[in-house]
């Protein structure tokens, strides 16, 4: 779409936007307001109405990056709590939920980050629910209780 079909673009203003790097509708939408503002003299309000009337004008989608979580995270779970790494960050003293899954769903939904354990194992992050990240759960083991003559021999092994 051409500049001068957005209402207050005339032959000058779209001479300014041009010179500017500005070639279409789609560039001003993209723009840096206060860059541009800069680079043409014009005021930051007339450019974002510019920029209003031109997102009517134009169809656009905001580009949504899809990044395959079962690469890049993992979960290890302790029992009421997670350590989940997503692209080398650990995200520490994350709640785990367990039970039935549609009566914590939306209790779940309210944390940032959150994992749900039972037949299959979720991540809550960001938003959205993964299923299929690797995980461990690991579960501590109970010490065995010695007595004092039973550590005595054992020193005395050594």
């Amino acid at each position: 779409m051409e500049l001068k079909e957005i209402k207050g673009i005339g032959k000058t203003y779209e001479k300014k936007l041009f010179e500017a790097g500005i070639r279409n509708a789609e560039d001003l939408i993209i723009a840096d307001l206060k860059e541009l503002a800069k680079k043409t003299g014009i005021s930051e309000k007339k450019i974002e109405k510019w920029r209003e009337e031109a997102k009517k004008k134009v169809e656009y989608k905001k580009a949504e990056i899809i990044e395959d979580l079962t690469k890049i995270a993992f979960i290890a779970i302790k029992e009421n709590n997670a350590k989940v790494k997503i692209k080398e960050i650990w995200h520490e003293n994350v709640p785990v939920f367990k039970g039935n899954f549609d009566e914590l769903k939306e209790e779940i939904e309210k944390e940032e980050i959150a994992v749900f354990v039972n037949k299959k194992i979720k991540l809550w992050f960001n938003g959205k629910w993964y299923e299929n990240i690797p995980y461990e759960i690991k579960k501590e083991k109970l010490k065995e209780k010695k007595s004092f003559i039973e550590k005595l021999r054992e020193w005395w092994k050594r």
